[in-house]
């Protein structure tokens, strides 16, 4: 199914409005100057660039810099609070004020039906860029036609987080290649989290629930729920076996069935010592110091259980309706250069997409709160070896009916099968819509 993100209609959304707003100008004027055509603009000026993005997204010191490096543009950069997507999508959908360049969060996917409304980065040269970004966060951002419409900013590299103290009680390895080694699958990772259970008396998981065991492990298969083609394939066997694995965690009792990060249940597992272990992205470190302050020093990362996967990570994108597109693409590819992307992980812990700097010094310094390890090390082979996948504009509306009959197993102890059924009953209905 293709859902229409941006409709038109008859007049134009916004016309109405420009015609009012310069026939009321017109009214306001008449006697003092006659409505015309528009006076002359002055070559000379700045070119106008305008950037919509959300806090955080980007390095604002980056921000500023770039106006000295482009003295020849006049860059206004506006930080969209509340939920920038809706924002994004209505500004689009009304064809007025749009911006040149806008950031996009990691569902680009949701944007593929309506690539028109963005520039084909293609034409403007960025095929000769692609060699220093990481192939999969590149495809993810070429829609089934061939269109480049985003350029990759960061990445959500994932691994797996433990508390080496808890390890050791239970008789684990503590050492993040010992463990990396003994966990390297997820049946390892379920005897382990078994271990734990048995060497604790059920008081301490591996993990905070079963829909981020399926997750992740659908995150490292190298395909999702749909075809380029657009065919459904979120019935087949690389799902079910996906599933069906989560489920045995909830059968053998090692899911405290908790909502992730950062739910308040989850910073209450962090702080008292009940969640030992969990497979996140690099970004859910902040929530991890943020939960469980007092827990510093006491956890460190090992690969993730069953291959490298990512979570998030964001775009930019010039829009159809920018005047200076070689010009928005200019600031663009400097903006996330692979030094200007070193710059951005140190000042806001945006994990690179450009490889080149991962063996960069300033990216290997020890981290205090993981006991002093290299953490960077982990999320750098991680993110150096996932598998392309191609995500479909409804991957969203599927995972969510997938996870949320997960939940329903996970919490209120469900039938597995008949939630797999109601699962694909709920998601035919969505994709017949």
């Amino acid at each position: 199914m293709t859902h229409t993100l941006f409709r038109t209609h008859a007049g134009q959304p916004g016309a109405g409005k420009r015609l009012s707003g310069m026939l009321f100008l017109c009214m306001l004027l008449m006697g003092i100057v006659s409505c015309g055509p528009p006076p002359t603009i002055n070559t000379t000026s700045k070119i106008p660039l305008t950037l919509w993005y959300w806090k955080g997204s980007i390095n604002d010191q980056l921000l500023k810099d770039a106006g000295k490096h482009f003295p020849m543009f006049a860059l206004q950069t506006v930080t969209i609070g509340g939920n920038y997507d809706a924002k994004l999508r209505t500004t689009l959908a009304g064809q007025a004020d749009v911006p040149d360049l806008v950031g996009i969060k990691p569902g680009i996917a949701t944007y593929f039906p309506d690539e028109d409304q963005f520039v084909d980065l293609y034409s403007l040269g960025a095929r000769s860029l692609q060699h220093q970004y990481l192939d999969w966060k590149w495809q993810q951002g070429v829609t089934p036609d061939g269109r480049m419409i985003a350029f990759p900013m960061d990445t959500g590299p994932t691994a797996l987080y433990y508390r080496a103290d808890l390890f050791k009680q239970a008789g684990l390895p503590t050492d993040p290649a010992a463990v990396s080694a003994r966990i390297a699958t997820w049946d390892d990772f379920l005897k382990a989290a078994e271990q734990m259970k048995q060497a604790t008396n059920g008081k301490v998981y591996l993990t905070e629930s079963i829909s981020s065991i399926f997750s992740n492990i659908l995150g490292q298969q190298g395909k999702s729920y749909f075809e380029p083609s657009g065919r459904y394939i979120g019935d087949q066997a690389h799902i079910k076996q996906a599933w069906d694995l989560a489920v045995k965690f909830h059968q053998l009792g090692l899911s405290p069935a908790i909502a992730a990060p950062p739910a308040t249940d989850w910073n209450a597992a962090i702080t008292t010592g009940s969640l030992a272990a969990f497979v996140g992205a690099v970004w859910e470190r902040k929530y991890l110091m943020q939960g469980g302050p007092d827990t510093a020093g006491k956890w460190r990362v090992a690969r993730t259980p069953g291959g490298d996967g990512n979570n998030g990570g964001s775009f930019l994108a010039i829009t159809k309706y920018s005047q200076h597109p070689k010009e928005a693409f200019e600031l663009m590819t400097w903006l996330l250069s692979p030094q200007n992307q070193l710059r951005s992980f140190l000042k806001e812990s945006l994990f690179p997409s450009t490889p080149s700097i991962f063996a960069s010094p300033q990216m290997s310094n020890p981290d205090p709160f993981f006991g002093r390890e290299n953490i960077s090390a982990i999320f750098t082979q991680s993110a150096a070896h996932v598998k392309p996948t191609y995500f479909g504009p409804d991957d969203g509306t599927v995972d969510s009916i997938m996870r949320a009959e997960l939940e329903n197993v996970d919490a209120l102890n469900k039938d597995p099968e008949v939630a797999w059924s109601d699962a694909q009953s709920e998601i035919q209905r969505e994709l017949s819509v």
